[in-house]
């Protein structure tokens, strides 16, 4: 009677171990039954996602979501940007409406503790600053003492603001808002003097509203260095390994300085990680669940993590933001590439 219960303990102890590969897997599993990867984006900000003319898509978010389709499918053409706003993130994943999020995301103790999704990695460091209502030969932010701000409620950048006022004893008045796009709408309509953001956001918003405008501005003061992840659900552990590797390889092949220019000759390889990484030793990338020489179509079509960065956010942009930080370790910055062994 006592075997008996043990086989029937170990029975049901294999099966739930079964059932949480099986959960950690419906990521994949899903992806690949649907034929294409749903990544969220925020898309009132061109520099993430914006479709052209011809209805193909540019941006950040939209070459990463190219680089997991050619990952997962070894084509660029199997995704969709799906419109959530950061704040959102959390209920999109757990409504299994989208599988990965991608733009302006933060991660804290927070949501850690309470929210069910979990980092796949940094893709790149963002400044929170100020965008304002030009005041004439201001030469400080002692100039905006007083002032009312604009953030969005219980944020990162609603603490980070506040530090940020006692610090420099400027005594802000914090006007909240539930979302980024209310805190939006009411700098538009002249309730606060400024709006605090993410810079990408708020150029990306300055460029789209106030263009011809000189009268608004943004403060090149950062209040804080932000790291913004990649987002997925925390029962999908094995879609955010994958999607980590993919991500890595596109890092790791501007370390190489293999980019979409010289990717289609550059052979030979004596270094085991770039063998891996190129599919010259397919076995790795198949363990993934992954085609050999995704990578190589990945970067002919959509280049590296550098080329990538100063498309969409640096010197190729409208936005023209400097790298700094964003450039790989070894150029001084705080992005690393993992080698791939």
């Amino acid at each position: 009677m006592k075997l008996f219960r043990l086989l029937v303990g170990l029975g049901v102890l294999m099966s739930s171990a079964n059932g949480a590969l099986a959960a950690e897997d419906d990521g994949l599993r899903y992806i690949q039954t649907r034929g294409l990867v749903r990544c969220g984006t925020d898309l009132q900000t061109k520099a993430f996602a914006k479709k052209d003319e011809d209805g193909f898509w540019h941006g950040f978010d939209v070459d990463i979501c190219k680089a997991i389709s050619y990952g997962v499918f070894n084509r660029g053409d199997r995704f969709q940007m799906v419109d959530v706003a950061p704040e959102n993130a959390a209920k999109a994943l757990a409504n299994n409406k989208i599988d990965v999020m991608l733009s302006g995301s933060n991660f804290s103790a927070k949501d850690e503790i309470s929210l069910k999704f979990m980092p796949v990695d940094i893709l790149y460091y963002e400044q929170q600053t100020f965008i304002a209502k030009k005041i004439p030969d201001a030469k400080s932010m002692e100039a905006y003492r007083g002032a009312k701000v604009c953030v969005v409620a219980d944020s990162v950048d609603y603490h980070n603001l506040l530090n940020y006022s006692d610090t420099y004893k400027l005594d802000f008045n914090l006007l909240s808002f539930k979302t980024k796009k209310r805190a939006e709408e009411a700098f538009l309509l002249n309730r606060c003097q400024l709006l605090t953001g993410n810079a990408i956001v708020l150029q990306a918003l300055k460029e789209k509203r106030f263009s011809s405008k000189d009268d608004v501005v943004l403060l090149p003061e950062p209040i804080a260095v932000k790291p913004i992840y990649a987002l997925v659900d925390k029962n999908n552990n094995s879609l955010r390994i994958i999607i980590k590797w993919i991500f890595n390889a596109l890092k790791l092949s501007e370390e190489h300085n293999i980019s979409s220019q010289n990717v289609n000759i550059f052979i030979g390889a004596k270094d085991l990680s770039l063998q891996n990484l190129l599919g010259d030793n397919p076995e790795l990338w198949g363990k993934f669940g992954l085609s050999p020489n995704w990578l190589r179509n990945a970067l002919a079509d959509i280049g590296n993590y550098g080329e990538i960065y100063e498309r969409n956010f640096g010197s190729g942009s409208v936005l023209k933001i400097e790298r700094r930080g964003n450039n790989l370790m070894g150029n001084g910055g705080l992005i690393i590439a993992e080698p791939f062994i």
